[in-house]
């Protein structure tokens, strides 16, 4: 591991999840939030080089697919990265999200892993994952547009009966405030990306192509679903016949129909 400076409050945190997870057969998940360009994953990777002796650029994944085939194939003391800021943050896509978190849930519990969830907020995730499941919070933010380095952590302590992060969701998700409570400490990160950062951009390209790609053919697969069912529905058009002007059997016409209308 390359010698690079850790904040000291988070290097002590980091140390007892280590012990927890190469000790005491528990897994730890963190979730990391924040603005775009905060540095979310720059913190995580850096977490995730700490925490495993084998973390790498093919940890870090952007969908819930290659997240959950990572998850499954995990070994003792992995560190793996949900990085969901690739995903544009529409309320589309953390529906998706959040259903893949109930799945990997499960299979967390099983293995003695690091996992940590990149969002850009925390209140948006799914309420079993923070309430039940999550160890820790680590909130990114910069006091002007350009900066940052900077990240506030919500955990509960040993020893304390007070878990901060709990409260954190359930009083700041109405008005998504960070204010209360207070932070069990705040730290400091460096710019290091651990990864090669030339290649993460260019795996982060093809990602966020195939799926705008997948966008634009849902929605020209969506409208030529409406077009048949209005041809046949409301312009009187035969099934036989939309069916000869798509080059399609019958049967594919009515089962075009049968899902729009379901």
């Amino acid at each position: 591991m390359k010698e690079r400076y850790i904040d000291g409050y988070y290097k002590q945190l980091l140390d007892d999840f280590k012990e927890a997870v190469l000790k005491h057969n528990t897994s730890i998940v963190i979730i990391i939030d924040g603005k775009s360009g905060k540095g979310k994953t720059t913190l995580s990777n850096q977490t995730g080089d700490y925490l495993s002796d084998n973390f790498n650029l093919g940890d870090i994944h952007y969908e819930p697919e290659g997240f959950l085939k990572r998850l499954a194939k995990a070994k003792k003391g992995d560190y793996i990265s949900f990085d969901e800021a690739m995903i544009l943050s529409s309320r589309s896509a953390m529906s998706t999200i959040n259903k893949m978190i109930i799945q990997a849930m499960a299979m967390i519990r099983s293995k003695n892993i690091y996992v940590s969830f990149c969002v850009n907020s925390i209140f948006d995730l799914d309420k079993n994952l923070v309430l039940s499941r999550a160890d820790a919070l680590l909130h990114v933010y910069g006091e002007g547009l350009v900066d940052r380095g900077r990240f506030a952590a919500f955990f509960k302590a040993r020893g304390d009966q007070f878990d901060r992060l709990k409260f954190l969701y359930l009083y700041g998700k109405k008005f998504y405030s960070y204010s209360k409570p207070k932070a069990n400490f705040i730290g400091k990160f460096v710019k290091d990306f651990v990864v090669n950062e030339v290649d993460y951009e260019a795996q982060k390209k093809k990602f966020i192509d195939e799926f705008l790609t997948q966008q634009v053919k849902g929605k020209r697969q969506k409208s030529y679903e409406g077009l048949i069912h209005t041809l046949i529905n409301s312009e009187g058009f035969k099934v036989k016949r939309v069916a000869e002007m798509a080059h399609v059997s019958t049967q594919t016409i009515r089962n075009i129909i049968f899902k729009y209308e379901n």
